[in-house]
């Protein structure tokens, strides 16, 4: 429901004409406000559980911080229908770390690796995830070849930064990275979870090169984008339809589990 609102509003913004994007400027500010707000109420006792089990998070002041942790810590959207034991697990935009550490405390035993372009986001991951030893951070952004990114802030809180591909000699902001180059460094043959919420970027994500890993997932979690970038939904499903997998429906995630996991 959040991401349809927040592409209603996308669109107001997008408009040729002035007056409609000050409407739609205005009524993403509030917007945000208003969830940031609800949201703030209805994570007060996940909140208050959490901090009383492990370190206390921090979550920014006026941010869309509150908004994710109520997405995975109340609403539990990364919770699986299967029982799992993970070796590698991918998380390919990070925001703050509150998915990252969710997989951590769910997955104790497993590497995790968390990939965020963005500054202020990846420092908030860096603060919330500091004492993991089963939580690698990378600042970069999840792309499907080597090349260099730019991220875009479109003033939808801290989880609506994008990223685009720019030239060497362009100004830019992080140096992508692959999923190959992730199995290499980190020396695994497959992964065992993939969490992807790159604001659009999945489309250019599964266009190319994804035979090399993709085979070699078991369970694949995206949030589409298809409102920001047109042809995420085209691209993700002509590359998971070469493989036998359970799709399911968690949240604003689409879920695939490779059958006879």
């Amino acid at each position: 429901m959040f991401r349809f609102i927040i592409l209603v509003l996308r669109i107001l913004k997008s408009s040729k004409w002035k007056f409609i994007k000050k409407i739609g400027d205005y009524l993403g500010k509030k917007f945000i406000e208003f969830l940031t707000k609800l949201c703030k109420k209805d994570s007060k006792e996940a909140l208050k559980e959490y901090s009383s089990k492990y370190k206390p998070l921090v979550i920014r002041d006026g941010s869309s911080d509150i908004m994710v942790f109520w997405q995975i810590f109340v609403q539990n959207e990364l919770k699986l229908p299967i029982t799992i034991d993970p070796k590698l697990i991918i998380d390919a935009g990070a925001n703050g770390g509150y998915s990252a550490l969710w997989f951590a405390h769910k997955y104790p035993s497993a590497q995790i690796v968390a990939i965020e372009p963005e500054e202020s986001n990846f420092e908030v991951l860096r603060k919330n995830t500091e004492g993991y030893e089963n939580i690698k951070i990378i600042k970069s952004g999840l792309w499907y070849k080597d090349t260099y990114l730019k991220v875009v802030d479109d003033n939808y809180g801290n989880f609506g930064f994008m990223v685009n591909e720019v030239d060497a000699s362009e100004k830019f902001d992080v140096k992508a990275v692959t999923i190959q180059s992730i199995l290499n460094e980190f020396k695994f043959e497959k992964i065992d979870i993939l969490k992807i919420d790159i604001e659009g970027a999945e489309k250019e994500l599964f266009s190319e090169n994804y035979e090399h890993w993709l085979g070699k997932t078991n369970v694949l979690m995206v949030e589409l984008h298809e409102g920001v970038k047109k042809g995420c939904e085209k691209s993700l499903y002509s590359a998971v339809n070469n493989y036998k997998w359970d799709e399911i429906t968690k949240g604003d995630k689409k879920v695939f589990i490779r059958q006879n996991n």
